[in-house]
């Protein structure tokens, strides 16, 4: 493996034509523990030159996440217009509003993982004004517009833990 600000291309056993959506949450894991280790390596950093090194490895780290994220919802089938707040699926669309799309935007990009109403408040949408109540609205009101086109099987809700993401090869078909 090359040093990550000369040339790193991929991990030992990465393989991004993967089919399997499966494998591919297991590399977006990778990656987020990868990236979070180095953020708290830096956080406790006290200006030595291998910082600068180490800031280069995170940059890869969350470029190859981006592209595995990229990777997981393509396989699912599913294109999420951030700018026109449109969801695209098996040739259908629908539209969604901005809160919405953010919320499926984030979900999307941490699949395998449940976040509790206000910790998602936070990351989604960076308002930890809005109550659980309030969070529980936006997960029904997504859900319904998922429906429009056969994907609300896609949320799920785990009592006690919060909401989160299950994709499955060519869009959440079960």
């Amino acid at each position: 493996m090359a040093t990550p600000g000369r040339g790193l291309v991929k991990l030992p056993g990465e393989d991004l034509t993967t089919p399997a959506l499966s494998e591919v949450g297991s590399w977006i894991s990778i990656y987020e523990e990868l990236g979070s280790v180095l953020r708290a390596i830096l956080s406790r950093g006290d200006g030595h030159a291998g910082d600068a090194e180490m800031q280069k490895t995170l940059a890869w780290v969350d470029s190859r996440l981006e592209i595995w994220r990229d990777r997981h919802t393509e396989l699912a089938g599913i294109r999420l217009d951030r700018q026109e707040h449109t969801l695209n699926f098996a040739g259908k669309s629908v539209p969604l509003t901005r809160r919405e799309a953010d919320l499926l935007d984030f979900l999307l990009r941490h699949p395998k993982r449940t976040f509790p109403p206000k910790q998602l408040a936070t990351l989604a949408w960076q308002n930890s004004r809005l109550s659980d109540a309030q969070v529980r609205t936006y997960m029904m009101r997504l859900r319904c517009r998922l429906r429009e086109i056969g994907l609300e099987h896609i949320l799920s809700a785990t009592r006690n833990q919060g909401y989160g993401v299950n994709l499955t090869t060519q869009g959440a078909s079960q």
